[in-house]
């Protein structure tokens, strides 16, 4: 698990660090604008060339495990919206739900609302389903579409602020779980260099983001931490196919369930 970046203030090696990642964001935007026909070029190629991948088929709620009943809310992308797998039993939302329902001897009610190239600002508006008051655990997938979307650093963390502020409004006691930003630079969709500058990008966003959680309570961030095998993906070598799926979600329950037992007042 990576711990979020603390830089403790006023002192030479916080400077260092401060400098050396502001040289580095720097660093891949002169990059970029050198080199944006040939970027450009490459999206367009890739886009012309990735296969189409729907939504998986099924229902978006159901249960698993018995016991005392814990309500999982999954809100976000096309990883929520099951592309890349056929099945919504086979997406993250139940494949999670089956997985904490094991780890927690607990019976786990999971609803999931996603679509293919949500952005943050379209979390934001997503109409709240009533079962997100009742939340126990709220599992957030976004960001990589912002990311290449070429969204500003700025703009998305005053985004990502505004929606946890709205769904803790929404569901005051649920723990928010944040979803890593996937590892763009290891998609075997993606060209180089158009691989390296996007997952450049995410990165920076990734920062981004565990500076913000790090300032609010009972939102935890579920970073990727090991580089996604190729073997695993969908067709379209950009989604995670079921196998990628069903790991996922058993490393995604245990750090649930021990970072939740941490926080005072979540215990799953």
């Amino acid at each position: 698990m990576v711990a979020p970046l603390i830089i403790p203030p006023c002192t030479h090696d916080a400077v260092i660090v401060v400098r050396t990642e502001r040289r580095g964001t720097l660093s891949i935007h002169l990059l970029t604008l050198l080199i944006w026909p040939v970027l450009l070029a490459q999206a367009l190629w890739a886009r012309k060339r990735t296969p189409r991948l729907g939504e998986a088929v099924g229902p978006r709620e159901g249960h698993a495990g018995e016991g005392h009943t814990l309500r999982l809310v999954a809100l976000g992308d096309s990883i929520i919206a099951g592309v890349g797998v056929e099945t919504t039993a086979q997406a993250l939302p139940a494949q999670l739900a089956e997985a904490l329902a094991r780890r927690l001897e607990r019976r786990m009610a999971w609803h999931s609302q996603g679509f293919n190239g949500a952005r943050t600002g379209d979390l934001i508006a997503m109409e709240a389903a009533l079962c997100w008051r009742d939340a126990d655990l709220l599992v957030i997938s976004n960001g990589l579409n912002d990311v290449t979307a070429l969204a500003r650093l700025s703009e998305f963390r005053t985004a990502k602020q505004t929606l946890y502020s709205r769904l803790r409004t929404i569901a005051p006691r649920a723990l928010i779980a944040q979803v890593g930003i996937p590892p763009l630079g290891h998609f075997p969709a993606l060209p180089q260099p158009l691989r390296f500058v996007l997952g450049q990008r995410a990165v920076a966003f990734e920062r981004t983001l565990v500076s913000l959680i790090g300032e609010l309570d009972h939102v935890i961030y579920l970073p990727f931490t090991d580089i996604p095998d190729a073997s695993l993906f969908a067709a379209d070598g950009y989604h995670p196919g079921p196998e990628a799926v069903a790991i996922w979600s058993e490393s995604l329950a245990g750090e649930i369930a021990a970072r939740a037992r941490l926080l005072q007042g979540h215990y799953l």
